[in-house]
């Protein structure tokens, strides 16, 4: 308080400038507007009402920080913290921090930057945020309270199921604090997921895969974040339904295999089968397949499968369809139909039938098959003569029932076979022949001439001879085979032509220019050709053949009478011989005319055969010179005198005998050639031969050229068709004459003039070098040779410098050559211009230079002494002596510098000199150099060592007053090592292996004072062999070992070990060993040890691998398209590279190179067979090529199949075609399987035989689907089959047409043929036939209707069908019928009308029956018996008509005819018998 004051105003002025006042009547005063965070300078005034006091004494004021502003919070849901961030406050050191949730949980944290992380919070909270800035002093309010929702926490007690029948997962939980809804999840491994969300505690998921196994999580959200997945839960979803289920029916035991594929989720399976009768059948299985049991046979069953697991069972697969085995049938009747040889088969219908195969077998294993849709039908060609046991399958599209109750029938005879009439020529009567026809009783042989000449004969066996044949006329001959029932069994025709008439009217006329014989004559009958016979008087005949009544016979010998007669022939018989007629031929051209020269008269001698008839010879020779000759013979030569040389004359040699003198014979002859001329000779110095040359000589066609030497003893020659020829091989030092003969195939000319010529000389011999090695000088010596003027001697150095001398006696020296050179030495013969060849070559050398730089020093240790010196020239060795003053010597030998002279005398001096050798000379010793070796004092010492050891221990005796001893041990490397000792021993450490240590003692550091020892040497152990290399020895499938020498070793041990435990070895005295006949592919540790004198070393080791072993399981793919094969085999231990190699049988190789066990071999040929082998490598040896496997490169299958099928005659053909393969040598072969009319038991397999051309034909039955390949072969193998190529043939023709109306109106109905597309209907009375109607249905309505005159076509792509014909008038309608077992004469039923008898006629052995029909009747049973043969069975025909005619009956015999009327339903009883006997045949 200050005294008088009324008032006092407090004055607050901050650092920003800003004041703040405040009045009081107190001394307290309050500001409520002071800044934050600000610094304020304070002080009072104290007023009264007229003076204010002057400031009081200032003060300072800090105002707390400011409230931090812009506060903002976020939370990272990832790490589950939250961030919070502020504007900064002036003069806040620090801030605090705080959130707090309304529970009571509160989190603080203080931080110097304006912003923090709080990861302290609990799941499922709301927390609100606060900040407050704080200096040292103060802290500032909290800030405005930001608000922020933690993670959710989990949800709790998870669970999940399924709903089977609707595949729903439900997904329950205990809700969670913080969440506002859930969301749970499915999950597979492979990664499939699938979520619900909900905000109760629950939610379900449809459509789950099936047989899945799902992992099931929970979160909780807050839309801002999701809480941790809960613990994870398992659930299993509904099993998968079956599929790919499959049914198979055993057809022996009507038992079906189910099979499907696995349903993930399936634990096990149920297969049902259901049939639509209600018949059930089960099987269950844990694996994919079971079978189902007990089925009735002829049912259609619907299969399915359900997969289950513990808990659920899945849906119901697919249904599939199964029909069970189909029943056995029961056959009614059988009967035989003799025109078509087929049986006629009814039996009861069985159900679960879709089709019935008939089958008829014979004893000889023939079967006859016939597949129906009905109860009936015709069993088609029977093997003719047999007995077959017939049964009846039912069959479904799978299976077949098993075969009914067997019935028998017999088939007709056979047709006679191998028909062969052989035909008399002498008599003109034919022996029919043939072979037996099962079923046979005779035989009736007809022959008829196509000129309406007819005969015949019978017989019981198999021969029968024809009778009074015509000349001329042709036969049409057949055998037909009788027995009691049919004689219908015709064989195939065979022509028979009866022999030829006799030609007449024959005429011959000779030509006397060609030589020939022409003949001519009368036409004979049936003759298709003519022998023309011509028979010489000398026994030769001649013949000639002709079509035509003329004949030129042009081959009969010359000089010869002929009788000449004709013969007809056809191509079986030929006829007698018409009458002779004779004639003389013209004479022979001389035959065998030779010529030849005599070749020392310049004449010709001519000789021939002698001819008939021939009077004389007549020889003329024409020369192309204008020269002409002649001479004239009775007998058969003849000689040309004086024929010119060197022409080429021609023969004309006539035979004559005054009538025809055109009997010549040509040829020529080459006269002797003339001789050369101006023959000259040259030597041709350098090669040592001769050139010579000529002028041409006429009449020569070669040259032969002599040379021969003065003495003769040499002879040479060289032959030319040119007029120059170089002989060579001439000899040295000679003269030779030299000539030249003309020549032609037969003579040579006279000899030419002679040339003469000298050859070079000879090379000096005997040569020999003499070195004078004081002198510097070589003398040269060789044997005399007087061809030569003088000699020539050459000595070239090694450094190209060449030294000469001439000498003309038989010696020659070379002087001043300098030291150290090396000289070849040869000698040359000379003569004018021309040298001999040069000597053999003689090596030789100076002396060496002498050494020089000559020194050496003492080597105290070893008391040897190390000579070193200059290298001089032309030395191969050095030799070092040391010769010392008491006598004693001691010197050593090396190739260089330097020499260690060792085991010198201690005490001793010596002289040393160097002395440079080489094969000839030895070089003056060099300057001389003393050295002296001092005295050795101390006596007795030895050194011992142990094997593999590193110290050496050294003895000595001890002398007064030496305190210590030094002991060193020199190296033969010298290297040193030593020891001080005070005692009589030291050990001398780190001695090395394979060392030769030289060992003194002395009593001082001064290894040469006098003090010292004399040396001892020891050797150590060996060393382990170094530098060890192995080669591979492949021959020998080994390897050579090499290593280090060892100087201390006297042998080594070589030890190969395999991992097969095969183990080799070798002892050696030298550094390598050659190990052989090791295993091949097989790793080896190798040991190498060398021995000493008392140690061995120890072991170096290495590894080797052997030579690889060959390849095995070598296979070979081949691409005919490409001409590639592909070789592969198993790998080969040790192999890095493999070499394939396939071999031709020629030996032509091709190769391929891989470093996997597999190559491609390119370039092979078609039709080729290669041997295949294989050779491994590994990169240094090769294996031995593996066991060759033979492959041929077989062709490529034929590609663009085509196939047509062709109507020929009543039968259907596929021509088949393709491309030819290009390969050579190809044959194909054609295979066709298929299913007749499309059924699955109606199969057919044929194949052609192997033929060269790219097509072939077969005959294909109606309605088969087929498949056709083609394979090829060569000599290289057989191809794979070609892609198949698929089709169907031409429809069968419609069965079981039947027709409703009349001829006026009728509709036309027929059963489906398989694979028809569309039917016509024709009518065919008139030559053209006239299409009805066209339709793709089954029925058809036409008009103006005849069915006698009308047949039904299917048709197809491929064509259309067989005609139809067999047209009935439908009464009634028709249904299945079950057949029972009846005999021919059984009454069935007694619905139908019983016929009123027939009306039967006979015309020879022909049965014509005609009858009234009976109402509500489809078809009749006409029976036909003999009366007096109950062991003939009847004939039973089945008629549509009111008539019938039956043929080859037997003559006059009586039958008994009985009918009977039939329909679907009912058969009436048989009218009596009606007897008729027939005529003659």
């Amino acid at each position: 308080m200050s005294d008088g004051a009324e008032s006092y105003m407090a004055i607050a002025v901050g650092q920003d400038g800003h004041t703040h006042m405040c009045t009081s009547n107190t001394t307290v005063c309050t500001w409520d507007d002071l800044h934050c965070g600000e610094q304020y300078t304070v002080h009072v005034v104290a007023n009264d009402f007229l003076c204010s006091s002057m400031p009081s004494n200032s003060t300072s004021i800090r105002m707390a920080p400011c409230i931090p502003q812009n506060v903002g919070a976020s939370l990272n849901c990832t790490y589950k913290f939250g961030s919070l961030t502020w504007d900064p406050s002036e003069t806040a050191e620090y801030y605090t921090v705080t959130a707090e949730t309304n529970s009571g949980h509160k989190v603080q944290v203080s931080t110097n930057d304006t912003w923090t992380f709080i990861s302290e919070f609990l799941c499922g909270e709301e927390y609100f945020l606060s900040v407050q800035a704080a200096d040292s002093e103060c802290t500032s309010l909290p800030s405005q309270p930001s608000t922020l929702k933690s993670v959710p926490c989990p949800p709790t007690s998870v669970s999940s199921s399924m709903n089977c029948l609707s595949n729903i997962a439900v997904v329950s939980w205990t809700g969670s604090a913080g969440a506002d809804f859930y969301i749970a999840t499915v999950s597979q491994e492979d990664g499939e997921t699938m979520s619900c969300s909900s905000d109760g505690e629950e939610c379900g998921m449809p459509n789950l895969s099936c047989g899945r196994d799902y992992t099931v999580t929970v979160v909780a959200s807050n839309y801002m974040c999701d809480s941790e997945p809960t613990e994870a839960d398992t659930l299993q979803s509904v099993p998968c339904v079956p599929t790919d289920v499959e049914v198979e029916i055993d057809c022996s035991t009507n038992q079906a295999v189910v099979s499907w594929s696995a349903s993930d989720g399936a634990l096990s399976y149920k297969a049902s089968a259901q049939s639509r009768q209600g018949d059930m059948s089960i099987c269950e299985s844990t694996n994919l397949n079971c079978i189902l049991t007990n089925l009735t046979c002829g049912q259609s069953y619907s299969v399915q499968v359900v997969a289950e697991d513990e808990i659920c069972s899945s849906l119901p697969s697919q249904a599939v369809e199964l029909k069970s085995v189909p029943c056995t049938p029961v056959i009614g009747s059988v009967a035989l139909d003799c025109y078509t040889n087929s049986a006629l088969l009814e039996w009861a219908f069985a159900d679960g039938a879709l089709n019935y195969t008939a089958t008829a077998s014979s004893s000889s294993g023939h079967v006859s098959t016939s597949s129906s849709n009905y109860t009936n039908c015709e069993l088609h060609d029977l093997q003719c003569g047999q007995t077959y046991d017939v049964i009846v399958v039912a069959s479904n599209e799978m299976c077949s029932s098993p075969p009914s109750s067997t019935l028998q029938v017999e088939s007709v005879p056979c047709p006679p076979k191998d028909v062969t009439p052989v035909l008399n020529c002498s008599t003109n009567t034919a022996r029919v022949e043939w072979q037996a026809s099962p079923g046979a009783d005779s035989y009736i042989v007809q022959a008829y001439g196509v000129e309406e000449h007819e005969t015949f004969c019978e017989a019981d066996s198999e021969s029968c001879i024809l009778t009074d044949l015509l000349c001329g006329y042709t036969y049409n001959i057949s055998v037909i085979a009788v027995n009691s029932v049919c004689n219908v069994s015709h064989s195939n025709i065979t022509q028979l032509h009866a022999v030829p008439c006799v030609p007449q009217q024959v005429e011959a006329q000779v030509d006397c220019e060609s030589g020939a014989v022409a003949v001519s004559w009368e036409p004979s009958k049936g003759a298709s050709s003519y022998t023309t016979v011509a028979q010489g008087n000398g026994g030769y005949a001649s013949t000639c053949s002709s079509s035509e009544t003329t004949c030129l016979l042009s081959d009969l010998l010359c000089g010869l009478n002929y009788s000449i007669s004709v013969m007809a022939s056809d191509l079986t018989c030929s006829s007698a011989e018409s009458s002779a007629v004779e004639i003389n031929t013209v004479l022979c051209v001389p035959q065998n005319v030779t010529a030849e020269m005599v070749c020392s008269d310049d004449a010709g001698i001519v000789s021939w055969e002698e001819g008939e008839g021939v009077s004389s010879y007549r020889v003329q020779a024409y020369g192309p010179d204008g020269h002409k000759t002649e001479c004239n013979s009775t007998y058969t030569h003849c000689r040309l005198h004086n024929m010119h040389c060197g022409q080429v004359y021609n023969l004309t040699v006539t035979a004559e005998d005054g009538q025809c003198d055109n009997s010549r014979a040509y040829l020529n002859l080459q006269s002797v050639p003339c001789r050369p001329t101006n023959v000259k000779a040259a030597l041709l110095c350098h090669s040592n031969s001769a050139a010579v040359t000529w002028e041409r000589a006429s009449g020569a066609v070669s040259y032969l050229v002599v040379g021969v030497t003065a003495d003769g003893s040499h002879r040479t020659e060289c032959n030319n068709s040119m007029t120059y020829c170089d002989l060579i091989g001439l000899q040295c030092g000679q003269t030779y004459n030299v000539s030249v003969y003309g020549q032609d195939e037969y003579c040579s000319s006279v000899e030419s003039d002679m040339a003469y010529m000298q050859t070079a000389p000879c090379a000096p011999q005997n040569v020999a070098v003499d070195a004078k090695c004081a002198d510097g000088a070589i003398s040269v010596s060789w044997t005399p040779n007087p061809d030569a003027q003088y000699f020539h001697v050459a000595a070239v150095s090694n450094t190209g410098a060449r030294l000469y001398c001439n000498s003309s006696s038989t010696a020659c020296d070379i002087n001043n050559l300098p030291c150290g050179k090396t000289y070849n030495v040869t000698v040359l013969s000379v003569r004018d211009d021309c040298e001999s060849e040069p000597s053999a070559v003689e090596e030789t050398s100076s002396a060496p230079c002498v050494p020089t730089n000559v020194k050496g020093s003492l080597d105290c240790v070893s008391n040897s002494a190390w000579v070193t010196w200059d290298p001089s020239q032309g030395a191969h060795s050095y030799s070092v002596v040391a010769n010392g003053v008491g006598g004693h010597t001691s010197n050593c030998t090396s190739t260089s510098s330097p020499c260690e002279v060792p085991d010198l005398n201690c005490g001793t001096l010596y002289t040393f000199y160097v002395t440079a050798v080489n094969k000839h000379c030895n070089s003056s010793n060099s300057t001389t150099f003393e050295l002296e070796t001092g005295p050795c004092a101390l006596t007795s010492i030895s050194a011992a060592t142990q094997c593999n050891s590193d110290t050496i221990l050294v003895e000595w005796e001890m002398t007064e007053d030496t305190p210590v001893y030094v002991v060193t041990a020199e190296g033969h490397d010298q290297s040193i090592i030593s020891c001080n000792s005070s005692s009589h021993s030291c050990e001398l450490q780190n001695s090395q292996c394979g060392m030769q240590y030289s060992i003194i003692v002395s009593t001082s550091s001064d290894k040469c004072s006098s003090l010292r020892s004399p040396t001892k040497k020891i050797k150590t152990a060996p060393c382990v062999p170094s530098n060890v290399t192995v080669v591979p020895s492949c021959e020998e499938h080994g390897a050579t070992v090499t290593w280090t020498h060892s100087s201390v070793a006297k042998s080594y041990m070589l030890t190969a070990t395999g991992s097969d435990g095969h183990v080799a070895s070798c002892i050696t005295l030298v550094n390598n060993c050659t190990l052989a006949h090791l295993h091949c592919g097989q790793a080896y540790t190798l040991n190498v040890t060398a021995k000493g004198e008392n140690c061995t070393s120890l072991p170096h080791t290495s590894t080797f691998r052997t030579v690889p072993c060959e390849p095995s399981g070598l296979a070979v793919d081949i691409d005919c398209e490409t001409n590639l094969a592909i070789l592969s085999w198993d790998v080969s231990e040790g192999a890095v590279e493999y070499i394939g190699c396939a071999q031709t049988m020629y030996g032509d190789s091709l190769y391929c190179e891989s470093n996997v066990p597999f190559c491609t071999i390119e370039g092979l040929e078609c039709g080729e067979v290669y041997n295949f082998s294989v050779e491994a490598s590994d990169g240094i040896c090769n294996s031995s090529f593996s066991a060759p496997l033979q492959e041929g490169a077989a062709p490529c299958a034929p590609t663009a199949l085509n196939v047509r099928i062709q109507r020929i005659g009543q039968s259907h053909w596929a021509m088949t075609s393709w491309v030819e393969v290009d390969c050579p040598d190809v044959e194909y072969l054609v295979e066709i399987t298929g299913r007749i009319q499309d059924d699955p038991q109606a199969l057919m397999e044929v194949s052609s035989y192997w033929l060269p051309r790219p097509y072939f034909e077969f005959p294909m039955p109606c309605s088969t689907a087929y498949n056709l390949t083609v394979r090829s072969r060569n000599s290289g193998g057989v191809s794979e089959p070609s892609s198949a190529f698929t089709g169907v043939t031409v429809p069968c023709a419609p069965q079981n047409v039947i027709y409703t109306g009349n001829t006026q109106s009728a509709v036309l109905s027929w059963d489906s043929s398989v694979f028809a597309t569309g039917y016509a209907v024709y009518d065919v009375s008139g030559a053209v036939r006239i299409e009805l109607c066209s339709t793709t249905d089954l029925s058809c309505q036409v008009t103006n209707f005849d069915p006698a005159n009308t047949t039904v076509k299917a048709i197809n792509e491929e064509g259309e069908s067989i005609g139809s014909s067999d047209i009935t008038g439908l009464v009634g309608l028709r249904r299945r019928r079950d057949l029972r077992t009846t005999k021919v004469y059984a009454h069935l039923d007694n619905g139908l009308e019983i016929p009123e008898l027939p009306n039967v006629t006979v015309s020879g052995v022909s049965l014509h029956v005609k009858w009234s029909t009976v109402k509500d009747a489809t078809e009749y049973k006409l029976v036909i018996e003999e009366e007096q043969n109950e062991q003939q069975p009847p004939r039973v025909r089945s008629v549509e008509d009111d008539f019938y005619t039956e043929t080859d009956l037997k003559p006059w015999t009586t039958y008994n005819v009985r009918l009977s009327a039939k329909n679907t339903i009912s058969q009436s009883n048989y009218t009596r018998p009606v007897s008729i006997t027939t005529g003659s045949a």
